[in-house]
């Protein structure tokens, strides 16, 4: 419940703000364009006794739950997004108390002109008035930016059109910084005369300095408040530490002692061990889940949030959010996205990010027929090639190999870019590796009774990639359905006898076109839950050219 107050809160927040910074950017046509069209047309559902009713009872549910959330935290030891997000909704209702005060307050209680033309003469006249409210709208603008970051990333459309998304919290603030510029520049001119009628009015002048009150008594009353929470968080930090403690037992036999209540995401930030969480420990994803090795007994129960993302994963029985799980006992537990800890980092960090990756599976065609008749390392030295080959045309095309086992060799594409280009790179490296083992053919013409056959399985799925030390040298892994699927389309090769099994979702992720020439197929993978994929089979290599195949749907030949 808390957290589905928190996110529609502050999606309506959001939206609000972005009405009035799309209200503010018409300014760059002058002053009277923000009265038409932002006050009366962008703003107006959100000046109704509806819109005004729902505004403030989210600023208020919102803001109480931020000051809850500082209150249960046990310690500050937060990854930067976090700290960054807290610290500027803390800091926003001081700057805020004012703007609503003078602005909504002030026509509601006083009849006082709201118009965008009065409210910037009186930016442009007041010394810091229009400095202030420049930081409200960057604190207010930067903290929601945050907050739906979070909340997107679990979503695959997100990241296809994350440079999108970029580009629109940077310029919308920058077109309303301008607009307030431009604007201010029109009002100016006439916020000498007003400002003189105002002085003398003295109902005005009284109502004003009565804002100014109010407004003042509105930033003491929460600079109280929040002292009473953090003067709160203290005492029960000291009262927690007094508890019986937890003992928590991670992979590599380490125990961290930990106060009761503490959950375990908590737990690995305080002690500074590496955990995953994608998501900032609201339980909106499932990178931060981990396996309980023991006392999986005398855990309390799932709370209806967990419960939730458990369900969407199809979690198996004892896996656990370590952002929701505080346990009463000692434990032990194995988390399930693992994650290096950054080097000098203060906190833990998370090098595993969950993307949206294309896995391609390569293996060789009755390869055990190589070593019949042959020394073993004449055989070995086929092989060899054939990965040597392979490796080259994937890593050629932006692909990284994560493994090769005997002579199947799977790769990743997208980690290093956006899922579109990771797909389309994908694409072209198909035709790159039938050219490989083309040219290996004829290089064993000789020796080979037929050419060499191969299958490829190419499949899109969202996955936890981490980069990897191992033995000196980097190594690129992943943690997905992709790779699982990549290497049952491979084996549907055979079945098909084909050499390439394209999930279809390749080409909708790398927005290509799809050529008729390709077999239309649905494949059902036993034991992933019997899932139906629609596949697309290759049989022979003039049927497509796959650099054609890649190319965007509107360039690509239908």
């Amino acid at each position: 419940m808390e957290r589905k107050l928190r996110l529609n809160t502050g999606l309506i927040l959001f939206a609000y703000a972005a009405c009035h910074f799309l209200g503010h950017a018409t300014g760059i046509f002058g002053v009277a364009a923000m009265d038409s069209i932002g006050r009366d047309i962008l703003l107006a559902p959100w000046r109704t006794p509806p819109g005004r009713g729902v505004l403030l009872a989210s600023v208020l549910i919102h803001a109480g739950l931020g000051l809850y959330a500082v209150f249960r935290r046990r310690h500050l030891r937060i990854p930067a997004a976090e700290a960054w997000q807290l610290a500027l909704g803390l800091a926003i209702p001081l700057l805020l108390a004012p703007h609503i005060v003078n602005v909504r307050v002030g026509a509601m209680a006083f009849g006082l002109d709201d118009s965008y033309r009065t409210t910037l003469g009186r930016f442009w006249i007041v010394a810091g008035s229009l400095a202030q409210h420049f930081a409200l709208l960057g604190l207010v603008w930067a903290h929601g930016c945050i907050g739906l970051g979070f909340w997107l990333r679990r979503y695959d459309w997100s990241r296809r059109h994350r440079d999108l998304l970029l580009a629109g919290a940077v310029a919308l603030p920058l077109l309303a910084a301008l607009g307030v510029v431009n604007a201010g520049w029109d009002a100016a001119t006439s916020a000498s005369v007003q400002a003189a009628a105002q002085a003398a009015s003295p109902s005005i002048a009284e109502a004003q300095n009565t804002l100014a009150d109010w407004a003042r008594g509105l930033q003491i009353f929460y600079v109280g408040l929040l002292g009473l929470v953090v003067v709160g968080w203290l005492v029960r930090g000291g009262v927690r530490r007094g508890a019986a403690a937890v003992r928590v037992t991670y992979p590599n036999g380490r125990i961290v002692v930990a106060p009761r209540g503490f959950s375990v995401l908590e737990t690995s930030r305080w002690a500074r061990i590496a955990h995953a969480s994608s998501c900032g420990g609201r339980g909106r994803c499932s990178t931060c889940r981990v396996r309980i090795v023991a006392g999986a007994k005398h855990l309390p129960e799932v709370s209806a949030a967990e419960r939730e993302t458990l369900e969407r994963i199809k979690a198996p029985p004892h896996v656990r959010l370590a952002c929701q799980l505080r346990p009463t006992a000692d434990i032990e537990i194995a988390p399930l996205v693992p994650v290096a800890a950054l080097p000098g980092a203060g906190h833990a960090g998370d090098e595993s990010r969950e993307m949206l990756v294309t896995a391609m599976f390569v293996d060789l065609r009755d390869s055990t027929r190589f070593a019949a008749g042959r020394l073993p390392f004449d055989a070995l030295y086929i092989v060899e090639r054939y990965v040597q080959l392979v490796t080259a045309a994937i890593e050629a095309h932006g692909g990284a190999v994560t493994g090769v086992a005997g002579d199947g060799v799977m790769s990743l594409f997208g980690a290093r870019s956006e899922p579109l280009s990771g797909a389309r790179g994908a694409l072209r490296a198909i035709g790159s590796v039938w050219d490989a083992i083309d040219a290996l053919s004829l290089e064993f013409a000789g020796e080979l009774d037929r050419p060499i056959a191969f299958g490829v399985g190419l499949d899109v799925s969202l996955a936890a990639v981490r980069s990897l030390d191992i033995l000196g040298r980097p190594s690129l892994q992943f943690l997905g359905d992709a790779g699982n699927v990549a290497s049952r389309l491979e084996a549907a090769t055979k079945t098909y006898k084909c050499t390439c099994v394209i999930s279809e979702s390749v080409f909708r992720v790398a927005e290509a076109a799809i050529p008729d020439a390709l077999t239309r197929e649905e494949l059902t993978l036993r034991g992933l839950e019997d899932r139906v994929i629609p596949v697309r089979l290759a049989f022979n290599r003039g049927e497509v050219d796959f650099g054609e195949l890649a190319a965007p749907k509107e360039d690509a030949a239908l």
